[in-house]
């Protein structure tokens, strides 16, 4: 019994391992297809870089500092997603009548939405760095390289929960600026003190700003918090994946409709 499972289980990951390389591919044909979008999505990151690094030109960075450039990876990391899936729906639903495996669908947008916010961090820091005084070693630039990796991600799995939920394009990228809202709002730099009262309090907790903020300052200090650290990064890495899921559960859910 324990060999027919192994082979049925090699069965069913074969196709979904093929479905994600196919959706990979077409992925990327579909982004070099859209050039001219590609390249707005990544001049974001040099661009919104510029500002940043004018605002504090020749200066260390300060709290408002990495609180701007998390808030520049959940923009651009939602911005990316937002339309990944509303924009073909209708050949999303032809294609699961033909056996389109959803795990494969959603994991292949959401790993190449993974490099773009990576190649965007990137840009960022670059481009910030020469304009004012990126504290810190290498290590602490890897830090911040991943941090706004991790949100960004964090934040496309979101773009991707709005994308399913849309019914349009406009729809979508009019969903953005009103759920980002509560990433600015309900965050220590911008409440303060209030962050301690109880409901602002819960609404932060399921921010990613909330988590990938204080891990950006930590990074330049001499002793880091570890255990801040971690628990940040896991809850980006959870809320990240529980969006992920959201986003399968409605796709499947108006299977049913």
């Amino acid at each position: 019994m324990t060999s027919d499972a192994s082979h049925q289980n090699q069965r069913t990951a074969k196709p979904f391992r093929r479905q994600l390389d196919t959706l990979i591919h077409r992925e990327l044909a579909l982004m070099w297809g859209r050039f001219s979008t590609l390249v707005l999505l990544i001049a974001q990151a040099p661009l919104i870089a510029y500002f940043i690094g004018v605002a504090w030109r020749n200066e260390e960075p300060k709290r408002m500092t990495f609180f701007v450039m998390v808030l520049a990876a959940v923009w651009m990391g939602c911005m990316n997603a937002c339309t990944a899936i509303v924009r073909e729906r209708a050949i999303f639903e032809r294609e699961r009548m033909f056996q389109l495996n959803l795990n494969a669908y959603l994991g292949s947008k959401f790993l190449i939405l993974v490099v773009m916010i990576a190649i965007q961090s990137v840009l960022l820091l670059i481009v910030q760095a020469k304009l004012m005084r990126l504290t810190g070693g290498v290590t602490a630039h890897v830090g911040y390289f991943l941090t706004l990796t991790l949100a960004g991600s964090a934040s496309a799995a979101l773009g991707l929960l709005i994308s399913a939920c849309s019914k349009t394009n406009y729809g979508a990228v009019l969903a953005v600026p009103i759920l980002l809202m509560p990433q600015i709002i309900f965050s220590e730099p911008t409440l303060g003190a209030n962050i301690d009262k109880k409901i602002p309090g819960l609404i932060a907790d399921f921010t990613i700003t909330r988590w990938a903020f204080p891990v950006m300052e930590t990074f330049i200090q001499r002793e880091w918090e570890w255990s801040l650290i971690f628990e940040a990064l896991f809850f980006l890495g959870v809320g990240g994946a529980g969006l992920l899921f959201l986003s399968g559960l409605k796709l499947k859910l108006d299977e049913w409709d």
